[in-house]
């Protein structure tokens, strides 16, 4: 059967699943830096999930996601410490 969403209940059941799993750790964060970690995590998990079920890129596209992010706060940072004088 599929839903409006054009998944199965099946698969809406999954990700309900992951929300129930993942929400709480995300909201039990202390820190910036704890979130950081829950999220990571999850990230990887995903990611691992993604290859178990046939996908060879997911780890791969994540360390790319992972990289962009990381450059552009870098990037950030250089041109503040310019406009700072620093």
């Amino acid at each position: 059967m599929t839903t409006v969403s054009g998944m199965s209940s099946e698969a809406a059941q999954r990700l309900r699943n992951l929300a129930e799993f993942w929400g709480p750790r995300m909201a039990a964060a202390a820190t910036d830096a704890d979130l950081v970690k829950v999220v990571f995590d999850r990230a990887k998990a995903a990611a691992k999930r993604a290859q178990r079920n046939g996908d060879p890129t997911a780890m791969h596209e994540l360390a790319k996601a992972l990289d962009a992010w990381a450059s552009a706060m870098e990037e950030r940072e250089a041109k503040r410490q310019s406009r700072n004088g620093a």
